[in-house]
C-alpha cells in the first residue's frame, strides 16, 4: 500500500463530486488569473509539441482538461487518474466534448500497466508532490519505461526549491508542535528531481515556472498581485528555477528494459 494513498484518493474523490474546478494547471489553488491560465497553456504546448501521430499519456489527468487541449493535436490519449472519481469527470468532459481518440482508465502512476516504448508523449501534471521519495523515483522510472526513446516527458512538479518550498519546510514543525496536521505533501528540491531524471537516462530540453515570489501563508489577494506583476514584468530566466510551479520537459534518450 502505498504511502497516504487512502488519504489522496478520498481527497480528490470529494473533490470530484463537489468542485466545478478542473484543477489542470495548478491542483488546489483558488487563485485563478485568466492570465495565467493562457500563458501556461501556451507553455504547456510548447513542451508537449503535439504531432498528429502522437500516442500520449496523461499520468493523474484530473478531470481531463489537458486531454480536451490535446485530443485535436494528437493520434490518440490515454488519460489515467488514481480518483475514480475524476475518471468519471473525464469522461462526462469527453462525451460532452464528443472526443473519439480518448481512452479513460483508473491506475496507479508507481505501476503503469503498459508495454515499454508505447508513448510518444507522457504528461504528468501537479501528481509527483503527493508521492514520497520512493514513489517519485518509481513514477518517474515507469514513465520513461513506458515512453518511445526520442519521446518527451512533462512535468509540472511542486519546487521545493522556491520560497514557497521553503516557508512550508519552516511552517511544518510549528504544525506538529500545535497539534495540527498538514495535508501529506512533499515539495522536494528542483535539484532532487533533476537527478532522478538524469538516472532514467533522460536529459532535460527545457524550464518554465510561476509563482517566484509566494511563500505560506500570504493572504490569496497578494499572491493574485504578486503573479500577475510577475507575468508582466518577466524577469531572468533562471528565476524561473525558484518557481514553486515548476515545469520540466525531457527527452528520453534511450529505452528502458
Amino acid at each position: 500500500m502505498k504511502s497516504e494513498a487512502d488519504y489522496w484518493r478520498n481527497f480528490w474523490d470529494e473533490q470530484a463530486r463537489r468542485s466545478g474546478s478542473d484543477y489542470a494547471l495548478n491542483r488546489r489553488t483558488n487563485v485563478r488569473l485568466e492570465e495565467l491560465e493562457q500563458s501556461a497553456l501556451q507553455q504547456f504546448l510548447e513542451a508537449v509539441a503535439p504531432r498528429l501521430s502522437d500516442v500520449v499519456l496523461d499520468a493523474g489527468c484530473g478531470s481531463g482538461r489537458n486531454i480536451s487541449v490535446l485530443s485535436p493535436l494528437v493520434g490518440s490519449v490515454i488519460g489515467m487518474d488514481y480518483s475514480e472519481q475524476m475518471i468519471e469527470r473525464a469522461k462526462e468532459r469527453v462525451a460532452a466534448e464528443k472526443l473519439s481518440n480518448v481512452t479513460l482508465m483508473q491506475g496507479d502512476v508507481t505501476s503503469l500497466q503498459f508495454s515499454d516504448n508505447t508513448f510518444d508523449k507522457v504528461i504528468c501534471a501537479s501528481v509527483l508532490q503527493y508521492l514520497d521519495d520512493v514513489e517519485c523515483a518509481q513514477a518517474l522510472h515507469e514513465m520513461v519505461r513506458v515512453c518511445k526513446p526520442g519521446g518527451r516527458l512533462i512535468l509540472h512538479l511542486k519546487n521545493g526549491t522556491s520560497l514557497y518550498g521553503f516557508s512550508l519546510k519552516l511552517l511544518r514543525p510549528i504544525a506538529r508542535f500545535m497539534a495540527k496536521r498538514m495535508k501529506p505533501e512533499f515539495y522536494r528540491s528542483r535539484a532532487w528531481h533533476e537527478r532522478a531524471l538524469t538516472r532514467e537516462a533522460t536529459r532535460i530540453l527545457d524550464h518554465d515556472g510561476f509563482g517566484i515570489f509566494t511563500f505560506v501563508p500570504l493572504p490569496q489577494r497578494v499572491v493574485s498581485r504578486l503573479l500577475q506583476c510577475e507575468l508582466r514584468c518577466g524577469g531572468p530566466r533562471f528565476l524561473k528555477r525558484f518557481a514553486v510551479n515548476y515545469k520540466v520537459t525531457a527527452l528520453v534518450e534511450k529505452s528502458r528494459g
